[in-house]
């Protein structure tokens, strides 16, 4: 009897031994489990800082460019509300007349006349000129004239049917148109006479003298 228990014991043993092996390998795989790696940092960008001080104002450049301007007339110099523009007596030259331009200050100021007045034919009080303006002769001075007083300019115009036809282009004219020295505002002086309307380096139908007393 008692071997037999021993047997049977020895055999209900080893069943179990085999059992316990078998649990201890079930508890290494299936053991505390791994913890899994952290997951990767990841790094965002953070966006650049933008400064939102105060902008420096704009820094205005000078323009230090020369800039040129008209004079402006004499404030002196005679205006042509000031003056009685006449012409005098007229005198014969060889192949011209001399036109005296009479400059006289009707004003209620002492005023000033320096050097040429413009002169040119035209064909009516309001018409057109006619050929070249008078050429510049001579030189002169500051005049100054007061109330009532007088200046003049010698016109010297020439008998244009002495120039070629063809150069010339004899055809009437009215009178004058005068400009007084300086001045922007002119007067029309009836002299009925001949003019040139063609222009040409040999053609000088007019000459005029700066202002003198």
């Amino acid at each position: 009897m008692n071997s037999n228990r021993m047997r049977n014991v020895g055999l209900l043993a080893a069943p179990l031994a085999a059992l316990a092996l078998l649990s201890g390998c079930g508890s290494d795989e299936t053991g505390t489990a791994e913890s899994p790696p952290p997951p990767a940092s990841t790094t965002t960008a953070s966006a650049p800082t933008t400064q939102t001080g105060t902008a420096s104002p704009s820094t205005t450049h000078t323009d230090h460019t020369q800039t040129t301007t008209s004079t402006a007339p004499n404030p002196e110099g005679c205006a042509i509300g000031e003056l009685n523009v006449t012409l005098g007596e007229s005198s014969g030259a060889a192949g011209s007349v001399e036109l005296p331009v009479v400059f006289t200050n009707t004003g209620g100021r002492t005023c000033t006349l320096d050097g040429f007045p413009g002169v040119s034919y035209v064909t009516g009080a309001s018409g057109s000129e006619v050929g070249a303006a008078a050429g510049r002769s001579g030189s002169g001075s500051l005049v100054s004239l007061a109330p009532g007083s007088a200046a003049t300019s010698l016109v010297r115009a020439t008998n244009v049917e002495n120039y070629p036809a063809d150069q010339c282009g004899v055809t009437d004219v009215a009178g004058l148109r005068v400009y007084p020295p300086n001045s922007y505002d002119s007067v029309f002086l009836a002299y009925p006479t001949k003019g040139c309307s063609m222009t040409g380096a040999n053609i000088n139908q007019l000459t005029v003298a700066p202002v003198a007393r």
